[in-house]
């Protein structure tokens, strides 16, 4: 996306990229001053104060991009104090290749770098994934995580070697179509390779998509839940496409299809103003990242939800032991609609942390 100076004009917002973080508490003038430090290259309090949730850049009026200059800055002052081989970063951009064979006529799904941030290949199982063949690994990996860690330039470094090697699997196992169970895997192969002018020569689908037409095709084997919810937007989904079907639109029609009553417009942290996972502080300011956690849970469970749904694999992995502690159940997707299929939900289940859960 990156930072717009010339629609930076303090002339014509309030601040409002600052004023309206739930994370830091700014008046214009100092929201301002922030900026306008950003911008002369100076150190401020905001790069350490930043937990990576790109937000500020639906807050701003003008379409500056203010994230994308926060970005900028935390990589050129490693500001954040990750060392460059932190775990477990490292780990997924090198993490070796991984296969699980499906069957023919069956999807091809990407699980990035990340595999085993929770137990994907466990919640990717059951007749909606019957045929499906898995791909994994770093060689597949988008980095958009590394955002979260003050290193946003390596997804954009890596794009075209990326795009080249899905395209050599959709070639391998004769698709036209990719799923992807990462969020930001979709959106930097959507919004971000078209911001970059880089063709990809497949069609990218998101989880959500490709679960939503399976339900459709597949309604006299939906048993309803019954069931009220509040679901997590991670904070990718903040770059996805304008207009057309997002991912809230069949995430919506998800739970309708599972018969989920959804509680998101009786809560306070939704929409632009959801809250983050945390995952950018959970161990470098863990006090900090419970904080907001546990509102952020509180909120859900104050608007009346028996569950929180995840759509993100890392939020899901940060939130769940928060969410059982505070008492409400962590589902990630796939689990809510096996359950809704009457099928077992596995050895992780919805277990607070570690895989299998005693």
């Amino acid at each position: 996306m990156g930072f717009d100076a010339s629609k930076c004009d303090f002339s014509r917002c309030k601040g409002e990229c600052l004023t309206k973080c739930p994370y830091v508490s700014y008046d214009e003038k100092e929201a301002k001053n922030q900026i306008n430090s950003l911008i002369k290259g100076d150190m401020t309090p905001i790069l350490k104060e930043c937990i990576t949730c790109a937000a500020c850049n639906e807050y701003c009026p003008l379409g500056a991009n203010p994230w994308d200059l926060i970005l900028w800055r935390q990589e050129q002052t490693q500001v954040l104090g990750i060392p460059i081989d932190a775990k477990p970063a490292s780990d997924w951009l090198v993490k070796p290749k991984m296969v699980r064979t499906g069957k023919p006529g069956g999807a091809l799904i990407s699980l990035c770098g990340i595999y085993e941030v929770v137990p994907q290949q466990e919640f990717l199982t059951g007749m909606m994934f019957d045929k499906a063949t898995l791909i994994g690994g770093g060689e597949y990996c988008c980095g958009f995580t590394e955002t979260h860690l003050g290193r946003g330039s390596r997804p954009y470094e890596f794009l075209p070697t990326l795009v080249r090697n899905l395209a050599d699997a959709a070639k391998e196992y004769g698709v036209s179509e990719i799923v992807f169970t990462h969020d930001a895997c979709y959106n930097v192969l959507t919004t971000i390779a078209m911001q970059q002018r880089i063709e990809v020569p497949f069609r990218p689908i998101h989880i959500l998509e490709y679960i939503r037409n399976w339900l459709l095709d597949h309604t006299d084997k939906i048993r309803p839940l019954n069931m009220k919810i509040a679901y997590q937007g991670g904070c990718t989904t903040r770059y996805a496409a304008k207009g057309g079907e997002t991912w809230k639109d069949w995430l919506i029609e998800i739970l309708k299809l599972v018969g989920v009553t959804c509680v998101e417009d009786k809560r306070k942290y939704t929409g632009n103003n959801r809250l983050c996972c945390c995952c950018s502080i959970f161990h470098t300011q863990h006090d900090r990242a419970m904080k907001f956690q546990q509102m952020n849970i509180q909120d859900a469970i104050d608007a009346g939800a028996e569950g929180y749904c995840f759509i993100c694999p890392a939020c899901v992995s940060v939130m769940r032991m928060t969410c059982k502690e505070m008492n409400l159940t962590p589902y990630y997707i796939t689990q809510l609609v096996k359950m809704a299929l009457h099928e077992d939900l596995g050895k992780a289940g919805t277990a607070a942390f570690g895989y299998p859960v005693k």
